[in-house]
C-alpha cells in the first residue's frame, strides 16, 4: 500500500473547547441580567407615567376610591397604596418574579392583585403596569446580540 496518513495533533481539545464555547453561546443569563435591569427602569417610567410611557395612559381613579385612598394613604400616586405591586416590579421581593434561565426569562410580580390591574374588570378599568413598547423589544434584541458578539469575540471570531 501507498498513500497518506494525516493526523491533527490537538484535534480533541479543539473540539472541547468550540463545544465549551457553543455552551457559552447558549446561556442568554447575562444578557438577560442586562434586560432585568432595564425592564426594572422601564417599570419605574411606566409607574411615573401613569401608563404614558407605553401610550395607554391610565384611567383616573373614581372618586369614592380617590376619597378613601387619599385618608388611608395620603400622597401615594395611582396604583401605589401600599407600594407592594411596584416594589416587586423594580426592586427584589418575595413578590418578584425574576426567572433567568440560559435560554428564556421571566419578569413579573406575584402580588395577586396585578392581573386585575393589568387586565382590567368589569368594575374596574385597565391600567397596564407591565407593557412592551417597540423600543423596549430593540433593547432586548441589541442585548442578546450584545452578548452574542461577546461571547463570540472572547472565541477568537471576528464579529
Amino acid at each position: 500500500m501507498v498513500g497518506l496518513t494525516f493526523n491533527w495533533e490537538g484535534l480533541s481539545e479543539l473540539i472541547a473547547s468550540v463545544s465549551a464555547q457553543i455552551a457559552k453561546l447558549r446561556d442568554l443569563r447575562p444578557a438577560w441580567r442586562s434586560v432585568l435591569l432595564y425592564l426594572r427602569r422601564a417599570t419605574t417610567a411606566q409607574f411615573d407615567s401613569k401608563g404614558g410611557r407605553s401610550g395607554d395612559d391610565w384611567a383616573p381613579l373614581s372618586p369614592a376610591y380617590a376619597a378613601r385612598k387619599a385618608r388611608i394613604y395620603p400622597g401615594m400616586p395611582i396604583l401605589r397604596a401600599s407600594d407592594r405591586m411596584f416594589r416587586s416590579l423594580v426592586d427584589q421581593s418575595s413578590d418578584s418574579i425574576a426567572e433567568l434561565e440560559p435560554r428564556e426569562m421571566t419578569y413579573g410580580t406575584r402580588t395577586p392583585y396585578a392581573r386585575y390591574h393589568q387586565k382590567g374588570t368589569p368594575k374596574m378599568p385597565r391600567r397596564r403596569i407591565l407593557a412592551i413598547t417597540p423600543e423596549d423589544r430593540r433593547y432586548v434584541r441589541q442585548a442578546v446580540r450584545a452578548h452574542l458578539g461577546t461571547q463570540a469575540r472572547i472565541s477568537g471570531f471576528e464579529v
